[in-house]
């Protein structure tokens, strides 16, 4: 069965989408790059397709999600190019909408960097906070698979999609850089190969796989 077909019989929310990429990443290998580089390349694609539903739910995240458009027009360039990249012509279809029916969400306040804040427990909120999640996943296997990656133009691949899940975690938060400007200076010169940028939050360590 394809995915497309899977699809057409059960239409997935955002954040169901979200969830299953996120634990994805968590299983991967970070020695394994053609395992790799396809997980981070559902995980952006996910996190666009999230984008979108709340780009139709409210004006604020509309502007969050135009402003992250550039990291996935870099990313479409500059990690297709790996020579260990599988099939990437994958478009995620038919979301149900934002969270599963019956959602019950719960506080995300101890993840939050101001602990006064106030956690955005609406179906929109519980997305955003799935993207962010889902770009810390990415900014902690992308360094790893880039060590371990033999291949050069492998490599530098994941140290593009190291820098661009920071962008769109800066994206998500409102933080405005580079990318103000269109999807071109994030491509920047293809030629160099970039430092990958470190997460915000810090590296975090993976935790070994369950037996």
């Amino acid at each position: 069965m394809t995915e497309t077909e899977a699809g057409a019989r059960h239409k997935p929310s955002a954040l169901e989408l979200i969830a299953e990429c996120v634990a994805r990443l968590r299983m991967t290998e970070p020695a394994d790059t053609p395992a790799v580089l396809l997980a981070a390349w559902h995980g952006f694609g996910t996190a666009e397709a999230a984008g979108r539903m709340l780009r139709c739910d409210n004006d604020e995240d509309a502007v969050l999600a135009r402003n992250a458009t550039p990291v996935f027009e870099a990313v479409a360039v500059l990690m297709r190019r790996a020579p260990s990249m599988p099939y990437t012509d994958f478009v995620v279809e038919n979301i149900s909408g934002l969270v599963p029916d019956g959602y019950q969400p719960t506080s995300n306040a101890d993840q939050l960097d101001d602990p006064l804040a106030v956690p955005d427990m609406s179906p929109a909120g519980s997305v955003r906070s799935g993207i962010l999640a889902l770009a810390l996943e990415l900014n902690t296997l992308l360094p790893e698979a880039a060590e371990n990656a033999t291949a050069p133009d492998d490599r530098v691949a994941c140290e593009h999609g190291t820098r661009l899940a920071y962008e769109l975690s800066n994206c998500w938060e409102g933080k405005l850089t580079s990318y103000m400007n269109g999807g071109r200076d994030l491509i920047g010169d293809r030629r160099t190969q970039p430092v990958g940028a470190k997460p915000k939050q810090g590296k975090k360590k993976r935790k070994p796989k369950r037996k």
